[in-house]
């Protein structure tokens, strides 16, 4: 938990938590449309993972990663699902050449709000032409699993060879939900705090705590995200799903799909991947 979160305010987030769950839900739950979003706000999406419970820094902890990538294999840069700017930003203001694009209005008005240095640009990244190539197209962590059916991957990925150039590299970033304490830790049916953050609008301090569901036939993750006011008795709900690739099973889309895979790393720290890392990260190139 950030370090702006006193013992004293997560024991009254618990008593908070303990609280609302003894109400029936009928009084206390909103729950919100397929239109209506606060995890996808921009003004809330960073502060969730500035304080992101399980790990307070996870907003910054692959940036010296995805700077060496990029003074390794050159720029200009193309990041998908760039969401806010969070890896684009740093990598602009090291002078490089970064483009983004996220489907967000929201996200993209707070990446603009943060550089005018990189070139922010609405697109879906399963049908977007810029008309130019990139040195380096980086998936960082988990955008990849918003793309929930297998056509829609591929669509991307025809996408990323029409953009990059031919010896560009291609590089994907994703947890490895697929270890036996990830698995343990994230599929068990009780609430669990994820986020405690300021409100953007003044209103006091959000709570958020989560319950995740795994389909493991159609490996769709579904999170309900329960937003509240410290200072309020209402919540909101909200459903996010991802789709949990297999490390496996993603190697083997990006060969069938056009890419020669050079190295699968298990963490920012560049180890070799094994089944136990906590991330799956591969880097490619075009396929002859």
């Amino acid at each position: 938990m950030s370090n702006a979160v006193s013992n004293e305010l997560e024991n009254q987030i618990i008593s908070n938590i303990d609280d609302l769950k003894s109400q029936p839900e009928a009084q206390s739950i909103i729950e919100l449309s397929d239109t209506e979003s606060i995890h996808y706000d921009g003004r809330h999406y960073d502060l969730i993972y500035d304080n992101f419970y399980p790990f307070s820094n996870l907003a910054k902890i692959d940036i010296p990663f995805w700077t060496d990538m990029v003074s390794q294999y050159g720029e200009p840069v193309l990041e998908l699902c760039c969401g806010t700017g969070r890896i684009a930003f740093p990598l602009a203001e090291k002078g490089l050449q970064v483009t983004g694009i996220d489907i967000s209005d929201s996200m993209l008005g707070e990446a603009r709000k943060k550089s005018d240095r990189v070139e922010w640009i609405k697109a879906d990244v399963c049908d977007f032409d810029l008309g130019k190539q990139f040195s380096l197209i980086i998936f960082s962590l988990n955008s990849i699993y918003h793309l929930l059916r297998i056509e829609d991957l591929e669509s991307c990925f025809n996408c990323v060879k029409k953009h990059l150039k031919p010896d560009g590299k291609f590089i994907i970033d994703m947890l490895n939900y697929y270890t036996k304490p990830t698995i343990e830790a994230m599929w068990s049916p009780l609430p669990t705090l994820y986020s405690v953050y300021p409100d953007p609008d003044g209103r006091g301090t959000m709570v958020v705590t989560v319950v995740n569901e795994l389909d493991v036939s159609a490996q769709i993750a579904k999170s309900k995200l329960f937003f509240r006011l410290i200072e309020q008795k209402k919540e909101f709900v909200e459903e996010t799903k991802l789709r949990l690739y297999h490390p496996n099973e993603m190697g083997n889309l990006l060969k069938y799909n056009g890419f020669i895979i050079e190295t699968q790393l298990g963490g920012y720290d560049k180890a070799a991947f094994t089944s136990g890392a906590p991330n799956y990260i591969a880097i490619c190139k075009l396929g002859q």
